[in-house]
């Protein structure tokens, strides 16, 4: 399965050496989705190439009355940062192919840190409600290299002891850990049903300690937690009031 990065402007004349590599492809929550896009929007990034495979979906995304790939990279070579993203779920079956892509991309751009998130299935400390992006939720960390765990401890991130991942991130940290690349995947706990903004938030802040000058409107997203939480606790009060109907 064959995977191309179609650039749209001159990959000679990047420069982002010593720059970081964030992998936005969904994943459980849409932790990577929500958090990049919101890194993208806050950061002026621009448009840098577009992510193609005959095996994908054919999809055009329209935004200002013009139609974009559903697959991009997106950069900002002040800030030295790029980003993968997606607006569909990758098949499981490209998954590897797209990791060792990304890890491609980053060797020959010579960045030095490639960044991913993954959630955590289970309860939420608090309950998701009233919790900020501060120390109330603990973020989670699984490193490729010793360099890399070091990086995640200067960060205050923990390190995961064991566990099991999966998807693009699984790729990413076994591939790094052979090639000797810096990979950081961050863990959240995060709601696997729904679109989980509070715990892209949490994502968002920790990758803005990573990429110095990188911002995130966290106040929008948690205002769209907010929203969600809402409409998932009015639902489960109707199933629980018509549970009581005879």
């Amino acid at each position: 399965m064959s995977i191309e990065i179609r650039n749209l402007k001159e990959s000679s004349k990047l420069n982002i050496k010593g720059g970081v590599v964030l992998d936005g492809f969904p994943s459980a929550g849409l932790l990577n989705a929500i958090a990049s896009e919101c890194l993208i929007r806050s950061s002026g990034t621009e448009l840098f190439g577009v992510i193609d495979s005959p095996e994908f979906p054919p999809l055009s995304i329209i935004s200002n009355s013009m139609p974009h790939f559903p697959a991009r990279l997106h950069v900002n070579e002040g800030l030295k940062v790029a980003f993968f993203i997606s607006e569909f779920n990758i098949d499981p079956r490209m998954q590897s192919t797209m990791g060792k892509k990304i890890l491609e991309w980053a060797m020959q751009n010579e960045c030095k840190l490639i960044v991913s998130a993954a959630g955590i299935l289970g309860p939420r400390q608090n309950n998701g409600e009233n919790a900020s992006t501060n120390s109330e939720q603990s973020i989670f960390a699984v490193t490729s290299t010793p360099s890399a765990a070091k990086i995640a401890k200067a960060n205050n991130f923990i390190q995961l002891q064991s566990g099991t991942i999966g998807g693009i991130p699984a790729t990413l940290l076994n591939e790094g850990s052979l090639l000797g690349l810096d990979v950081i995947v961050l863990l959240v706990n995060t709601m696997p049903d729904a679109p989980d903004f509070r715990a892209s938030a949490l994502i968002s802040n920790a990758v803005t300690k990573l990429v110095p000058g990188l911002s995130c409107d966290i106040a929008s997203l948690l205002g769209e937690a907010e929203t969600v939480e809402n409409k998932i606790k009015q639902i489960r009060d109707g199933h629980k009031e018509s549970s009581y109907i005879t």
